[in-house]
């Protein structure tokens, strides 16, 4: 494993992904999960327990892939050295797709009831951070480095508990019209209307991700099911298809357009990547389409940008 000096200090967190040890946490069921790369892992008993703790460089990643929003716990363990004392500085640091986001140093010493499976040697004590991972899917990077002859071990833990993101509504800056659909209740729900020759367009930061509901036009004379495709181009390059089949809904009605009546709703998820990106959507079939539609991001995305 490749070794370098560290300089012994506070914890360095960049940005508001990550939480250190020792802050409180609210109590959480945590079920362990198996990194997408590694760099070999070392057998540990705890007691009667035998775990598989992965080994951490600070060249070579160990990488997550997870989809947020979620938190994830990362537990680390110095495995003692031959001619290490009787405790050990290492430092452990973050990265989320490629960029850092925690560097935290820690010292532990050796903790009675814990041992290598196989090889003599003392383990430290577990040091934790936790991760709020956000909306979308992302690659996790964890390294570590020690001034020891030890090496630095780590297991991971998802929380078990599924988190719904507050959403909240979105208006895209390009569209042919704004439509308000009232039900039968007598709420009513804002929509943008696109056509195939007036694209609906908007603008949004990543990484996110966007629901966008969709309902497609019909007149007062059509029955059965009809299908529609749509086609998402994102910073000019188009993405695949969505297809759908819907139905007049009956039950509603846009309050500016009384010559047409909504499809029932269907529902498109849209990941966006980080950074800056345009997107359009297009009504690409029938001939003659159009389509109204709703988007969502998640509040705490919209917030943070």
């Amino acid at each position: 494993m490749s070794v370098s000096k560290i300089k012994v200090g506070g914890a360095l967190a960049l940005g508001a992904l990550v939480l250190v040890a020792g802050m409180a946490q609210a109590a959480t069921s945590w079920s362990s999960f198996k990194p997408r790369e590694d760099n070999g892992s070392e057998c540990l008993r705890l007691g009667a327990q035998e775990l598989d703790y992965y080994l951490l460089d600070d060249e070579d990643a160990v990488t997550l892939r997870l989809r947020g929003p979620r938190r994830v716990k990362i537990i680390t363990r110095y495995l003692f050295g031959e001619n290490d004392p009787s405790s050990a500085s290492y430092r452990v640091w973050v990265r989320v797709d490629g960029r850092e986001e925690l560097r935290r140093t820690f010292r532990a010493s050796a903790l009675p009831g814990v041992a290598l499976c196989d090889d003599p040697g003392d383990v430290g004590a577990l040091r934790k951070v936790y991760i709020n991972v956000p909306t979308g899917l992302h690659d996790i990077q964890v390294l570590a480095d020690t001034q020891g002859d030890g090496k630095i071990s780590a297991r991971f833990f998802r929380d078990s508990r599924s988190r719904k993101a507050k959403m909240v509504n979105y208006s895209p800056e390009q569209y042919d019209g704004v439509y308000e659909l009232q039900f039968e209740s007598g709420s009513l729900s804002t929509y943008y209307h696109f056509s195939e020759d007036q694209p609906l367009g908007f603008s949004v930061i990543g990484p996110t991700t966007l629901e966008i509901d969709t309902r497609l036009d019909f007149d007062h004379t059509m029955n059965g099911s009809m299908a529609y495709q749509l086609e998402v181009v994102q910073d000019g390059e188009a993405l695949p298809r969505f297809f759908y089949h819907t139905q007049k809904l009956s039950t509603a009605s846009y309050v500016e357009r009384r010559d047409i009546l909504p499809g029932e709703r269907k529902r498109m998820k849209l990941t966006v990547p980080r950074g800056r990106h345009e997107y359009e959507i297009h009504c690409v079939g029938p001939q003659t389409c159009g389509v109204a539609v709703k988007i969502r991001i998640p509040e705490a995305d919209l917030q943070g940008k």
